[in-house]
């Protein structure tokens, strides 16, 4: 065995030796701020999509904005500035690995991972949707443009983001900029002005407490609530752009807060727009948005913006894309690297983007993709791949408010530029408000969409299936490592 892994070593080291000397020569060029990161952020989690599912639910979106600020965004953001300020080498992995061990801390990252891959085919389904806008509105219930679509952009996307963080990072700060913000600013303002001129609400906006209380009995009401939370997940992922962040205890608490901040004021503000202009029996899921600005630029006699405002809410969505092709795969390549992942997963160019694994993230995503063939409905396809995403998510945020909380007491002294107020009691409250939600949203993933095809029990085994799948890969590769995986460590 001695003698294998020196001939391994002989072989493989002079090149691993020469990736890690660019990789650590480009990590040291690229450099991002404040403001970078901070649209890097919102970019992983700010769009319209979300917009039409808050709206369905009238007046019980703002509660729903409220629980999900206060048991979700805020417990993502001040846990995760803690733990990237105190861990900034390699996010979700190295937290959950200090605080549980490397098996616990590989399986994280790969649910991290897995996780983006469901979300991704998700937010590659409303570009399709929203393009279809821009051409024939029709094409959004076409299986086969939206298979195009998912296709074409993902693997432009993937090739664009070979060339490493600042090239992904520009196309985050243009895309989140132009298709997000503007638009969203836009429907907000059109929305404003609709209905201050008097104009006919479709939005009970009753005081009582059977119109803004949602019913937690009602299992549409807790589906859709995912979306809520759906619309913030990610926060943590901007931690794998630690390393090339400028002064990382300063910055990435300001950044992650800010981007927390405008994506939450945003997407109330745009879910009351969307609300207040469409019937709720009308909202598309996937193209509410689009909906409500046709709506809107109707009345406005502005139906020549419809096509230019679609380009840019598929470009924001795309922006999104590309920050979550990147993103998940960084942590992913720590693990790798440590000993986790075969060689050929670890190979990087000379930008320090693991090239194999870029390549084998988009094999998978045009294999789910093919789901859209297999369920009739594109809705129930969208809702679908939303709820294993939002299952999956829950499981590494179960395990990353439970690393927080540990690290609290076996690495007391360790420095953290942030730390979450209150001491240990206030860890506890905040770490154990967002692990209670976690919970919640784990199990509200077990029941299907409204209208779906599933039958409960159905889409329960369909769920857990897919969910065994992925906790026992992670298991299976860590039982299976060989010593010589762990090189590139040994020669860093």
């Amino acid at each position: 065995m001695k003698n294998l892994q020196r001939a391994v070593s002989i072989v493989f080291c002079p090149l691993m030796q020469q990736q890690n000397m660019r990789t650590q020569r480009t990590e040291s060029v690229q450099q991002i701020g404040v403001l970078a990161l901070t649209l890097t952020t919102a970019a992983l989690f700010m769009t319209l999509r979300n917009m039409p599912m808050m709206a369905e639910t009238g007046m019980k979106m703002i509660l729903f904005n409220l629980i999900t600020i206060f048991a979700y965004l805020i417990p993502v953001a001040l846990v995760s500035a803690e733990l990237a300020t105190g861990w900034p080498k390699n996010g979700v992995y190295h937290w959950v690995e200090e605080a549980f061990g490397t098996r616990m801390g590989f399986v994280a990252v790969w649910m991290q991972w897995i996780q983006s891959i469901f979300g991704i085919t998700s937010i590659l389904a409303y570009i399709a949707a929203s393009l279809a806008y821009a051409f024939d509105p029709e094409l959004g219930a076409n299986k086969y443009f939206i298979i195009f679509i998912i296709l074409s952009v993902y693997w432009f996307a993937t090739l664009v983001n070979f060339r490493g963080s600042k090239g992904s990072g520009i196309i985050s700060s243009v895309a989140v900029s132009a298709g997000v913000l503007l638009p969203s600013v836009l429907l907000i303002a059109l929305g404003a002005i609709y209905v201050s001129s008097g104009n006919e609400l479709h939005l009970d906006t009753t005081l009582s407490a059977k119109n803004l209380v949602p019913s937690v009995w009602e299992a549409g009401n807790l589906v859709l609530f995912l979306s809520f939370i759906f619309g913030f997940v990610g926060v943590e992922v901007s931690a794998s752009h630690a390393r090339e962040v400028k002064n990382i205890r300063r910055v990435y608490p300001i950044a992650i807060f800010s981007a927390a901040g405008i994506g939450f004021v945003t997407t109330l503000l745009g879910g009351l727009t969307v609300a207040s202009v469409l019937p709720a029996e009308s909202i598309d899921q996937i193209n509410g948005a689009m909906q409500a600005f046709s709506a809107l630029l109707t009345h406005f006699g502005l139906l020549w913006l419809i096509p230019i405002l679609a380009i840019l809410v598929a470009l924001g969505a795309a922006g999104q894309v590309s920050t979550w092709i990147v993103g998940p795969v960084k942590g992913l390549l720590a693990a790798g690297q440590a000993g986790n992942l075969p060689l050929w997963a670890q190979k990087v160019n000379h930008q320090g983007v693991p090239t194999n694994l870029l390549i084998l993230q988009a094999v998978l995503i045009s294999l789910i993709a093919m789901f859209f063939l297999v369920v009739k409905d594109v809705n129930t396809a969208f809702l679908i791949l939303t709820s294993a995403a939002v299952l999956i998510y829950s499981l590494m945020y179960i395990l990353m408010y439970a690393a927080a909380i540990r690290l609290r007491y076996t690495h007391p002294k360790v420095e953290r530029a942030y730390r979450v107020p209150g001491g240990n009691k206030g860890m506890w409250l905040v770490a154990g408000t967002g692990l209670a939600a976690s919970v919640a949203c784990f199990a509200i993933g077990f029941i299907p969409p409204l209208n779906s095809v599933f039958s409960i029990k159905s889409f329960e085994f369909l769920m857990l299936a897919g969910l065994a799948l992925v906790v026992a890969i992670p298991v299976l590769l860590f039982s299976f490592r060989r010593p010589f995986w762990s090189l590139i460590k040994a020669t860093s």
